[in-house]
């Protein structure tokens, strides 16, 4: 994997040249200087993005991180997501070759807060805990701004423990009279497709953004965005690693060829009415209709985790006799529409020592997903074999067929088809009043804050599955394949199958004969419908404190949570009843925060924050579902509406030093102290009742989850940017930026008695960027790098079966021209280097099972403003 572990001291170093370079010409620069005339530099292009980003994290109370558009209203990348992955501390996990969701020092996407104008908004999110905002929503032109707060004063939710990310959309009134941005992007996939059931079509996007003033009072704006793409992301995947005899090799393979298409429509609108000298009215909304879908022709390789059944080892290759190794194959599509709606009314009211902030919030998010997922197995008169197999350099399995082909129509028979049909609704309404009294100490404007805010928040899920068993019948009886083929899988040549997914559909509607209905369709369904809601009140009061070059901000915030689970239950005959469970929590939420101006290039922080984090909707829901095991044994898995939410105690210490306006060198140390962290739990009942429910059998197995021990989480980070621009042109356009985050995140397992690994915490994040920027001419370089995570915790009583993303370096490359004041070109690549998604099993990188792949993509785009 081409990670670069080094790139730390190696990119320090570099950057230690290029300032004493600058440092050394700086009075041959001075010189030059005072004997020409002095000339004013228009700062434009990324470099105001950059001076404008700096110069909110240097005014903020608080440690925290930004991003600001530049002199066309665009933000450095084309979304708000791929734009933070710039930031200190803050990456993008990459999903099937995107970035969609953000971990803030490492921290997961579901413990952070994702806030639009200040106000949390819907996610139309069923996976997970459904609570993780998408960032891909909104497209960079549509934006002001995207502040990301690592540490957060008492007026600031209290959800988050990572951190809160705010998204601000551009307010109509800070224009000109009128302004106008339109952007087109129209890029190529390395990868191409050639397969029978899709064209393929080449990524692009359009933005449009405009404002203008009716009145100097009175402002409007209106933007639109719209991106199509259809892309490849072809893989392999690993299942159950054990060791057999001495070798170490999975119970089998699975390689995909995946088909993804990705449609996305935003729209916003603003009206900015300013009442008088002191009151400024503003209404924001925004609509954004997300639809994808998957198309996964994937074919199974196994190996018999048998010891009798290997044959011989000869070097790296291991012998299969007959028998040792048996083919699967299954195809599924998802189709997949998300839509998220979102309007806020907010207003601020300034009466010289009184300031008033007011607001409310409507959000509503929906999300359909259907999917078809077909099964086949090997079939009952063939045996695979003789077949031998090595485990190559990146933990792949690749499998010889010996006596006969595995990937023929005749090896395979019909085993099982499900049909899915899900939606997820959520619906929030907030409101908020905050009121500030301004005061003087010793000469120096201080306050007194104190607010509430009301949040109700209800999502709902409706689930609707359907299985059915298939005649076990030879697939080539039917005309429902197209052939064998290859799946390259970045020069990794895997045995496949086409599949054709509306012969099978037809098949199934035109033939219901063949077709048998699972007895469990109806526990299924009902057993999985559930909806949460849940009210939050808060309330805060907050003094800041400034005294000279010293800034002291003291605050408390309570929070009450109001419980409400409505989900189906199964009684021991079968039958199910809506039951509705309530709870309530509360907490109190401290702050101490201090800002000190060593000089007026080098500001101190100390804080002192406390924060929590929600528990998934389905760990909360009461929903349930009750049945035997292969053994017998009676088994309910069931959620835990009286979990506690997770509650952090937060330290952060920081140094930041700006020698010029667009540069900065920063040091930060953190820690967090977590509580109530939650895992899974698996607990013997004798009696078989459970929760007042009777399931009639003498001993039942349950799984829940609950609320273990503590977690801790300690880290530093390290951020400089530097552009050269005292260096004689054109090298004063040279310039730098570099972060690396370092982490150390474990939680105590009680059910093992040891610290382990905290799930979606990286050890290090890194990124780096090298850049010139002059001229009008942009070019940067960029490399982003996340180390190994955990992804899942398979079982509470053995490490070896925990699943961890591995580690993931992308090198991506920006080139863009102005050619004009209004109008710029530009090229994007996004991963040079090809950088596959993997994962692994056990801690060990050797026992791969995930090698996917998408391949690098080019995009050519143009931005006009007017």
């Amino acid at each position: 994997m081409a990670s670069l572990r080094h790139l730390f001291p190696v990119s320090t170093l570099t950057l230690a040249v290029l300032a004493s370079t600058n440092i050394a010409s700086a009075q041959d620069a001075a010189a030059t200087t005072a004997a020409t005339a002095l000339e004013e530099v228009a700062v434009t292009g990324q470099r105001l993005s950059r001076t404008r980003a700096l110069d909110i994290k240097r005014d903020m109370p608080v440690v925290m991180d930004a991003l600001a558009t530049d002199d066309l209203g665009r933000l450095p990348d084309k979304n708000a997501a791929e734009s933070l992955n710039r930031l200190p501390g803050v990456s993008i996990l990459i999903e099937k070759g995107e970035g969609r969701f953000a971990s803030i020092r490492g921290i997961k996407p579901d413990w952070n807060r994702v806030n639009v104008n200040g106000f949390v908004t819907g996610s139309p999110e069923k996976d997970g805990s459904g609570r993780s905002m998408p960032l891909d929503l909104l497209g960079g032109e549509l934006l002001q701004r995207v502040e990301v707060f690592k540490a957060k004063t008492a007026d600031m939710d209290g959800e988050g423990i990572g951190g809160a990310i705010n998204i601000v959309t551009k307010r109509p009134l800070e224009g000109d009279e009128f302004n106008a941005t339109a952007n087109v992007r129209m890029g190529l996939e390395e990868a191409d497709q050639e397969n029978p059931y899709y064209d393929g079509k080449n990524p692009q996007n359009f933005d449009l953004a405009v404002s203008g003033k009716i009145r100097e009072n009175l402002g409007w704006n209106l933007g639109a965005s719209s991106t199509e793409r259809e892309y490849l992301a072809q893989g392999i995947y690993q299942d159950d690693w054990a060791e057999v005899d001495g070798l170490m090799f999975p119970e089998q393979t699975k390689n995909n060829y995946y088909v993804i298409g990705r449609d996305r429509v935003t729209l916003i609108g603003g009206l900015e009415y300013r009442l008088n000298d002191t009151t400024d009215i503003l209404a924001q909304g925004f609509y954004s209709e997300f639809e994808e879908f998957q198309h996964r022709n994937r074919f199974r390789q196994g190996i018999e985790q048998d010891a009798d059944l290997i044959d011989r080892v000869e070097g790296d290759r291991v012998y299969m006799a007959e028998g040792g190794t048996y083919i699967r194959a299954d195809l599924r599509r998802e189709d997949v529409e998300k839509t998220l709606a979102n309007f806020s009314l907010a207003g601020n009211t300034d009466l010289d020592l009184w300031k008033l902030d007011y607001g409310v919030n409507l959000s509503r998010s929906e999300l359909h997903e259907t999917n078809s997922d077909w099964s086949f197995r090997q079939n009952d008169s063939v045996v695979m074999g003789p077949d031998s197999f090595v485990v190559n350099g990146d933990g792949v399995v690749e499998i010889n067929p010996g006596a006969a082909v595995h990937n023929v129509a005749e090896n395979l028979r019909f085993d099982s088809v499900g049909y899915q049909n899900d939606r997820a609704e959520q619906d929030i309404q907030s409101a908020r009043f905050d009121v500030e009294r301004l005061y003087d100490v010793a000469g120096a404007e201080s306050s007194v804050k104190f607010g509430l805010k009301v949040t109700a928040n209800e999502k709902h899920f409706d689930f609707g599955n359907r299985d059915y068993g298939v005649i076990r019948d030879t697939l080539s009886n039917y005309p429902v394949t197209d052939g064998s083929f290859q799946n390259d899988v970045n020069g990794m040549r895997q045995d496949n199958l086409w599949f054709d997914l509306d012969a099978l559909n037809a098949l199934y509607a035109s033939n219901p004969s063949l077709f048998d209905a699972d007895s469990g369709n109806i526990a299924a369904q009902l057993g999985s419908d559930r909806t949460v809601e849940e009210t939050t009140s808060a309330a805060y009061v907050m003094n800041t404190l400034r005294l000279d070059r010293l800034d002291v901000i003291a605050g408390l915030r309570y929070e009450q949570t109001d419980l409400a689970s409505s989900a189906s239950q199964q009684d021991a005959e079968g039958n199910y009843s809506t039951v509705s469970i309530e709870g309530d929590s509360d907490v109190l939420l401290p702050s101490l925060v201090a800002k000190y101006l060593i000089r007026d290039d080098l500001i101190a922080r100390v804080s002192f924050t406390t924060s929590l984090g929600r528990p998934d909707y389905a760990d909360l829901s009461a929903s349930s579902q009750f049945g035997f095991n292969d053994d017998g044994d009676a088994v309910l898995s069931i959620g835990n509406p009286d979990l506690l939410p997770y509650e952090a105690d937060n330290y952060d210490l920081s140094m930041e030093w700006y020698p010029s306006e667009s540069s900065v060198i920063s040091l930060a140390w953190f820690h967090k102290d977590i509580d109530n962290i939650i895992v899974s739990d698996e607990q013997v009942i004798d009696g078989g009742v459970y929760l007042g429910s009777d399931y009639g059998v003498e001993e039942l197995t349950v799984r829940t989850v609950k609320n273990a021990d503590t977690a801790e989480i300690t880290g530093y980070e390290f951020n400089l940017q530097h552009q050269l621009v005292n260096l004689p042109a054109p090298f004063n356009g040279l310039g730098a930026s570099y972060s690396y985050t370092d982490i150390d995140a474990t939680f105590f397992d009680s059910n093992l008695g040891v610290n382990r690994k905290l799930e979606g915490q990286p050890e290090e994040i890194q990124s780096f960027t090298f850049f010139f920027e002059n001229y009008g001419f942009y070019a940067g370089l960029t490399y982003n790098y996340n180390a190994s995570f955990l992804t899942d915790l398979n079982s509470l009583e053995n490490v070896a079966d925990d699943i961890e993303q591995g580690e993931f370096g992308r090198w991506d490359f920006r080139a863009s021209y102005a050619a004009t004041d209004n109008f710029s070109v530009y090229l994007d690549i996004n991963n040079l280097n090809n950088e596959p998604t993997t994962e692994f099993q056990g801690g060990d990188a050797r026992m791969n099972t995930e090698y996917e792949y998408v391949g690098s993509t080019y995009y050519l785009g143009a931005t006009y403003a007017f």
